[in-house]
């Protein structure tokens, strides 16, 4: 299974969950089905066969990670930490941004004393932050 195979095996959120329950512990097909709350069985089997190579069926007839599966797995909660410190990064320059011209027009005394030293040492400690401690490149 190369990268793309295993990128299209979970870009559904439902195999996400798949792999997240079987991480916890080995599950039978009936078991797997109550839990993710499909009531189609031909559906639970089509995301199921998307999955090859990440599950695979134990000697107890239960689905359980691959190691693939648990490196696919990781593969997401690496994707889903960083991207959600990448958007705060932004959202914190735009609102530095928005927030300084607003002052600057508004208030522009208060704003040079006041308000531009207070935000702009934040948005370096916090860029430093998220680019250095949290190991973020942008």
């Amino acid at each position: 299974m190369n990268a793309n195979e295993i990128f299209e095996a979970i870009s559904h959120p439902t195999r996400i969950r798949i792999l997240e329950i079987l991480a916890e512990k080995p599950l039978g097909f009936a078991d797997l089905k109550r839990k993710l709350n499909i009531k189609s069985s031909g559906k639970l089997d089509f995301h199921l066969k998307k999955l090859e190579n990440l599950i695979t069926v134990n000697q107890d007839g239960k689905y359980i990670l691959t190691e693939k599966g648990y490196a696919a797995l990781n593969a997401i909660k690496v994707i889903n930490r960083y991207g959600w410190q990448k958007r705060a990064l932004y959202i914190n320059i735009i609102a530095y941004i928005a927030f300084n011209a607003y002052f600057a027009v508004i208030r522009t005394t208060t704003w040079l004393k006041i308000i531009l030293p207070i935000t702009t040492a934040w948005i370096i400690f916090y860029t430093y932050w998220t680019k250095r401690r949290r190991g973020l490149a942008t």
